[in-house]
């Protein structure tokens, strides 16, 4: 389900969806979102909530509580810093920009289907740029970012475990999870991104 007061921007992700095989249902006011998640099974909502009489964060983790089987994307045109960390501390960690390639856009789509946080490329360039608190550590937890750190420095899974006091297997979880957070699926590609993202310092590590 659509869920955007803009008419052309609806009419156009409308579309394209189709076109990649999803069924979609459009909605423009609030009074019809509701009605519709009532009456019907909708797997993914995709919200524009600057255009959609949803003014804040609380209104739509009160959707996801009363409707936790339906995903939520945020696909905006605008959003801040604290707007992105005050959605995720809600458990809403799906944001693409409106100005995003389409396949950025249906990439995000299939990963808010598939239960997985995701946030567009745009959308953590905007948080770096923006300072403060990284967009990297609205996805990871302290642990996972430590982790990081010692997989750049080139550190083995087996001597991050014996320095975390936790076994190989907890640390091969961890890798797992952070690399399916950062969509990366190789350590040169999370080394690289880490670098990128300021995460590590790029006079400390190499490729």
């Amino acid at each position: 389900m659509i869920a955007d007061g803009q008419f052309l921007i609806t009419e156009a992700l409308k579309s394209m969806l189709q076109a990649s095989g999803f069924r979609v249902v459009a909605v423009s006011r609030k009074h019809e979102l509701q009605e519709l998640l009532g009456k019907q099974d909708i797997a993914l909502l995709i919200i524009d909530p600057v255009r959609f009489e949803y003014g804040s964060t609380g209104e739509l983790a009160w959707l996801k509580r009363l409707y936790p089987a339906t995903s939520i994307l945020i696909l905006t045109g605008s959003i801040s810093k604290q707007q992105v960390i005050e959605l995720n501390r809600e458990g809403i960690g799906n944001i693409a920009m409106k100005t995003d390639e389409l396949t950025e856009i249906l990439h995000a789509v299939r990963e808010a289907l598939n239960g997985r946080k995701h946030y567009s490329r745009e959308l953590f360039d905007l948080l770096v740029k923006s300072g403060g608190q990284t967009a990297e550590s609205l996805l990871l937890t302290p642990s996972e970012i430590e982790i990081v750190r010692m997989l750049s420095g080139g550190l083995s899974i087996k001597e991050i475990a014996l320095r975390k006091n936790v076994t190989v297997s907890t640390v091969t979880t961890y890798r797992k999870n952070i690399y399916r957070k950062l969509n990366v699926s190789s350590r040169s590609e999370l080394v690289r991104y880490a670098i990128e993202t300021g995460l590590v310092d790029a006079i400390d590590y190499y490729i």
